[in-house]
């Protein structure tokens, strides 16, 4: 959600949250995220049956782990190097911070035995960093942006942190096949792990005595609600 100016809270417009939002309503659940403003103290509230639960940056980490290593870096080289990708040591140590401290209120968040999911770019640390304490939990990661080829994510000097970071999880989705094989790729050139053909939605690898689902899975929306709003 999103402060007016009024001091209310409305719901974001992205399509993170027009696609989120339905399944979270339809079970027990918590949204850890940022609020969108730096210096907040917000606590847990609940909005709209949902109980979120803000982390907080400050301006610093907005400047270097938000605008810096998630949109200067990494989003700029997941899409095909389109513009040009900044590479700032000071950005990728705030990009650990901020992802130790959402996996820390997961970490306290999450029953016993539950499931966390995470998204997007800027927790790409994330998975693994729960998983090191929470192995009990069921971990779910999905991209919203491509996934680039190997020769591009190369340039990423923190490319095996990355790697590892994602494998943490136990089912890691892409928008594409070919979003998924690049990810493959990667794992072949910088973990050396054995070459792995995708043809189907998605395949099952083996990773540190565990099993890591990487598929394809296009986003949707809440096709009903629109027809009912429609009509």
């Amino acid at each position: 959600v999103r402060r007016r100016e009024s001091g209310d809270w409305s719901l974001s417009p992205g399509g993170l949250v027009t696609a989120l939002v339905p399944v979270m309503k339809q079970r027990e659940s918590a949204w850890i995220g940022w609020s969108g403003d730096v210096d907040d103290e917000l606590g847990p509230f609940q909005y709209d049956d949902i109980t979120l639960s803000p982390v907080n940056l400050t301006k610093d980490e907005h400047d270097n782990y938000y605008e810096g290593f998630s949109n200067g870096t990494i989003w700029p080289l997941y899409h095909s190097g389109a513009l040009s990708t900044q590479y700032h040591r000071r950005w990728w140590d705030a990009y650990r911070r901020v992802n130790q401290r959402f996996a820390d209120r997961a970490i306290d968040s999450v029953e016993e035995g539950g499931t966390l999911w995470i998204h997007d770019y800027h927790l790409q640390l994330m998975p693994q960093m729960v998983r090191a304490a929470r192995p009990d939990l069921k971990i779910g990661f999905f991209l919203h942006t491509p996934f680039p080829p190997g020769e591009l994510f190369h340039r990423l000097p923190w490319r095996e942190h990355i790697s590892r970071g994602l494998l943490g999880a136990d089912t890691i989705g892409f928008q594409t096949p070919d979003d998924a094989r690049h990810f493959l790729n990667v794992c072949r050139r910088v973990l050396d792990m054995p070459a792995v053909l995708i043809d189907t939605p998605s395949v099952t690898i083996a990773w540190q005595g565990r099993t890591v689902t990487i598929g394809s899975y296009p986003i949707s929306v809440d096709v009903d609600a629109i027809e009912h709003t429609a009509q």
